[in-house]
């Protein structure tokens, strides 16, 4: 069912990597390094900046689709009429925030010299859509709680066709500009805002604001619903922004180029699990609201199995040929890009055996832990960051360094312990059907990849793309033949089955009706998005 779901997204997301590939080849050719940094730096600061509001918008799903369970309009109405107000006065406050900021980004940031005028704009700009977002979240979110994924995906991909469009024109046609970039995101963010409203409200009418309708009570649980919630978005976004920032204080433009670039791989892999992740959640509370404690147990073992499998698959040619990619993409001028592709992905193998982790901890209630765990192990990162970049001047490779010690220690030593509590798995039964299966195509197709390198040395892109396929085509025989339970064969013929039937593989596939929900359960960066279904 999840797979189903999962894979109507698929064309959106490939139209959007599509985009970033293309995207990137053409800014790095065409101009320098002073001026492409300013996007990830820019980027990086208006992705902080909805952070604190989560604590008001982390609840949203979560109590809808438990009103739209238990048949609740009103109940539906309440919550969109009690948290619109609050979400207008918070997205006010970020655009003004937004809009100071711009006016003296060239005092709080490093802003290379003849480059300040176009920082001003294009954070001026990136502040706009994520102002607007803020208080129609609670008017996007209809998608989620009625799990339209096929609609929503499809209005993605028209989005998507729209971002190209306006890329193309302004970038061919009038020249190539980091600001043309912003320009392009922010006037496609808008309209995705606006047609996800209209969209959601269709599909359920309840999503509207009514004066009478507002009950201060049920803000005030929806906040304390978001507060340990917060621990957790607070790691993911630092994750996600601090590094550039960081590197824009103690490094040089070139470093923070090369680090957004050879953390592309893994932005994206995690973009394509988060695919997999945004249907999975409903799945998961409704086992947890059913006491089905065996579901949970088989759902975390095969979760972390099959995250494994997707995304090794990717990663490692990725790593083991990372020299030669970044050579034949943007030449010889990046190459320490590739370094920091093979640090950042080299931590997928542990990270990913415990994929599930979030999704239980959100079902159960039990994110506490979760969030101090990532929130500590982000502030240990931070800490190397600091010592590697800043007192070694290791740059962007010592960033990535940290990354990956943090990551690696992390998971080890906090994440899988906890997700086996959580899922109630004893440590062998987990290593026999999680880790073991989960690693074992990978490790027999890297010795391919990596014998192929030597032997063959591609120097092309079709040289490339023979030495990856030969070894997918490994990875994909032992796979099939190996690693799948009686369980996972038979799931996979019903999704094959499915798709020969395209009437079938349209519809929403059928969901059990979730159980009235605890309202002790907490959302997850992996769940929901803060500002609606879309992030």
């Amino acid at each position: 069912m999840v797979l189903v779901n999962s894979a109507s997204s698929v064309l959106a997301r490939v139209i959007n990597i599509s985009i970033v590939v293309w995207l990137y080849q053409y800014l790095l050719r065409r101009v320098s390094p002073e001026e492409y940094s300013l996007l990830p730096v820019l980027m990086s600061i208006i992705l902080l900046l909805p952070l604190f509001t989560a604590i008001l918008t982390s609840g949203l799903g979560r109590f809808l689709v438990a009103a739209y369970a238990r048949g609740d309009d009103r109940g539906i109405t309440q919550i969109v009429s009690t948290m619109f107000p609050l979400l207008l006065a918070a997205g006010s406050f970020l655009m003004v925030l937004g809009l100071v900021f711009s006016r003296y980004v060239d005092t709080l940031l490093s802003i290379p010299p003849g480059q300040v005028r176009d920082a001003r704009i294009m954070m001026a700009l990136l502040t706009l859509p994520v102002a607007t977002r803020l208080p129609c979240s609670p008017f996007t979110v209809g998608l989620y709680v009625r799990q339209k994924f096929v609609l929503y995906n499809t209005i993605d991909v028209f989005n998507q066709l729209l971002r190209l469009l306006l890329l193309f024109v302004l970038l061919v046609g009038i020249g190539a500009r980091v600001l043309w970039v912003v320009v392009a995101n922010v006037a496609a963010e808008l309209v995705l805002t606006v047609v996800l409203v209209i969209a959601s409200r269709r599909v359920l009418p309840a999503l509207r604001f009514r004066l009478r309708e507002i009950r201060w009570e049920c803000a005030r649980e929806l906040v304390s619903f978001g507060g340990w919630n917060f621990l957790g978005n607070l790691a993911w976004r630092l994750r996600q922004t601090i590094i550039p920032l960081l590197l824009n204080r103690m490094a040089t433009p070139l470093d923070v180029v090369v680090y957004d670039l050879g953390s592309l791989p893994l932005r994206q892999i995690e973009g394509w699990t988060d695919v997999l992740g945004l249907p999975l959640s409903p799945v998961v509370t409704s086992m947890y609201a059913v006491k089905a404690t065996e579901r949970i147990r088989n759902i975390y073992m095969r979760g972390g199995r099959i995250a494994l499998w997707a995304t090794l698959m990717v990663a490692l040619p990725a790593m083991i040929y990372s020299q030669t990619l970044i050579r034949l993409y943007v030449g010889r001028t990046y190459m320490e890009a590739a370094m920091v592709i093979l640090l950042t992905l080299g931590c997928l193998p542990l990270t990913n055996a415990a994929w599930m982790l979030w999704q239980v901890a959100n079902a159960t209630g039990q994110v506490r832990g979760v969030g101090v765990r990532a929130i500590a192990a982000q502030l240990a990162v931070l800490a190397m960051i600091f010592y590697f970049t800043g007192a070694l001047g290791w740059g962007a490779v010592g960033a990535a360094l940290a990354s990956f010690i943090g990551g690696a220690v992390s998971s080890i030593l906090l994440s899988w312990p906890l997700g086996l509590k959580l899922a109630d798995v004893k440590v062998g039964v987990w290593v026999r059907q999680t880790l073991v299966p989960g690693l074992t195509p990978g490790c027999v197709a890297a010795v391919v990849w990596a014998a192929l390198d030597v032997i063959v040395k591609p120097d092309s892109w079709t040289g490339l793309g023979a030495c990856t396929a030969v070894g997918l085509l490994c990875y994909v025989v032992v796979l099939l033949a190996f690693c799948l339970e009686p369980r996972d064969r038979d799931d996979l013929a019903q999704v094959i089955a499915r798709f020969r039937n395209p009437a079938r593989a349209y519809v929403d596939v059928p969901q059990q009706t979730p159980s009235p929900v605890t309202t002790n359960s907490q959302s997850s960066p992996g769940q929901v998005p803060a500002e609606g279904v879309h992030s």
